[in-house]
């Protein structure tokens, strides 16, 4: 195909330049030779079987001072009618006398509609339109790589079921107007393999009253959920989705395990604590349907809202990359029991989200208000963090919602051995929040604009939050064997032992 291609080129080009030479020798007239595109060849990236493509384009340009007539222009439908052309607005697979005025251009819209087929891997859809005018065609060839996928519309996962999802193809994740995307009910199982890729339809989630289990044991066969669109523009977009939801429910506890996983893309990443049948501020309160949530070695990035929300939630994260929020990038709310260990959390924001909310708000309240005043629905908060980082561009990314108005003794949180971009007395009215902390110092990552957040070589890195140059004694004492990215943290940096550097990710 590429040699015909190749061909094609060669032929197109040297009939160009034959004509050229000639009408060198007249008056300017309109000929093939002034017809020039945007684009010799139209790629899709990854659309799957039965959803439409994104619409993409190119222009025709005419460089000529004369009007250019286009004889035909015509989609050849070599593979059937997957693509859909329009030109200037009129859609069709063949157009006559189609006219440019001088020096101007006119746009060819295409789409794709990818058939379904028997192949597990990627494959290409070619074709061709053909540009003629007089006795010359030019052609714009067109590609897309299809790709088959498990497609799930809606779906319920009833109770007292378990399924499994492979990872021979993707799985896409689509909304009806009953299910906005697949619901894991009360006493239901639903199990993803390592190495399954989930992509979800606009505003479609992931919704669990019973259990999900996204465990893989390393970085080869990683769980990635993220939006269906695979286009570089939509790299990294936040909003493409809404989250994975764990809910509320009055006959059981809703449970999450995710370990090597990555969320990307998602209005809300992990979301526990909703209610999906209730709005009543009572009904958040107590602890028997506190939805618990474990995340180990797992990445939550480019959130639109929150990467992390507990709503009087249990929720324990270890070893983990939180980062790009257009709110607070975690936030735990009505109280609840929280417990971060090793855990990095970054917020500048970027092209696409500004960050003017700070990293972390701790919560023990929501507040009603009325026509009459303010309630307040109070819970018991405790949260616990060790040796994390908690870096951002404001001047606190720490803040506490209405705690003046209630018991200290109900907002139980301490801060260990963390590096945190906040004010000295932002945790002087906790008593036991303050253990050997670092305020305000840049841990210099390597590359978070290419969203890379390791530390550069321990012999070089003058990094605050490594634990080999740690101003302080016996700085990060525990942690975890391993690292976010699998790395060993070595038991030794100098002659005090158990010196781990602060956050997910060990210097290497």
């Amino acid at each position: 195909m590429e040699v015909v291609k190749v061909f094609r080129f060669i032929l197109v080009v040297s009939v160009s330049a034959i004509l050229l030479f000639f009408s060198n020798c007249k008056k300017e007239a309109a000929t093939v030779s002034n017809l020039s595109f945007s684009t010799d060849t139209l790629t899709f990236d990854t659309v799957f079987t039965t959803l439409g493509s994104t619409t993409q384009f190119f222009k025709v340009f005419n460089h000529s001072r004369q009007p250019l007539t286009i004889n035909n222009i015509k989609l050849q439908q070599l593979e059937g009618t997957q693509y859909r052309i329009n030109v200037d607005g009129i859609a069709g697979t063949s157009f006559t006398n189609v006219q440019i005025p001088g020096r101007d251009s006119i746009y060819v819209f295409v789409e794709v509609t990818v058939n379904p087929n028997s192949a597990t891997t990627p494959f290409v859809i070619i074709d061709d339109i053909n540009f003629t005018v007089g006795n010359t065609t030019e052609t714009v060839f067109l590609q897309a790589f299809g790709q088959n996928a498990h497609f799930h519309y809606g779906e319920t996962i009833a109770a007292g079921h378990s399924e499994t999802w492979t990872n021979d193809l993707p799985h896409v994740i689509l909304g009806t107007n009953n299910i906005p995307g697949v619901l894991v009910e009360c006493g239901a199982t639903l199990n993803i393999k390592p190495g399954c890729k989930v992509l979800f339809q606009a505003n479609s989630a992931l919704f669990v009253e019973g259990t999900l289990n996204a465990i893989s044991n390393d970085w080869q066969d990683s769980i990635i959920f993220r939006g269906v669109r695979l286009e570089q523009y939509y790299q990294d977009l936040p909003g493409q989705w809404f989250g994975i939801a764990f809910l509320r429910s009055n006959t059981c506890v809703a449970q999450g395990n995710f370990n090597h996983c990555v969320i990307n893309e998602s209005q809300y990443g992990i979301y526990a604590g909703g209610s999906a049948i209730s709005s009543n501020a009572t009904d958040f309160q107590g602890t028997e349907q506190m939805p618990v949530i474990n995340i180990q070695k797992s990445i939550v990035s480019n959130a639109q809202y929150n990467a992390i929300y507990g709503f009087n939630a249990n929720i324990t994260a270890e070893n983990s990359l939180f980062f790009t929020s257009g709110d607070y990038l975690v936030k735990l709310a009505l109280g609840g029991v929280y417990n971060f260990t090793n855990c990095t959390m970054y917020n500048f924001g970027n092209s696409y989200v500004s960050h003017q909310t700070p990293i972390l708000l701790l919560s023990n309240v929501v507040t009603v208000t009325d026509a009459n005043n303010n309630t307040y629905y109070p819970q018991p908060l405790v949260s616990n963090f060790t040796n994390c980082a908690i870096y951002g561009n404001l001047p606190n990314e720490i803040t506490f919602s209405n705690f003046d108005n209630l018991d200290l003794a109900r907002f139980n949180t301490s801060f260990s051995y963390c590096m945190m971009t906040t004010p000295a007395d932002t945790l002087a009215m906790f008593s036991t929040a303050n253990t050997k902390n670092l305020f305000n110092q840049n841990p210099l990552f390597n590359n978070t604009g290419a969203n890379i957040f390791t530390l550069t070589d321990s012999t070089n890195n003058s990094s605050p939050v490594s634990g080999y140059f740690s101003p302080l004694i016996d700085y990060c004492p525990t942690g975890f064997p391993t690292d976010l990215y699998d790395h060993p943290r070595p038991v030794s940096k100098t002659s005090n032992p158990f010196k781990y550097d602060i956050g997910a990710i060990e210097a290497q």
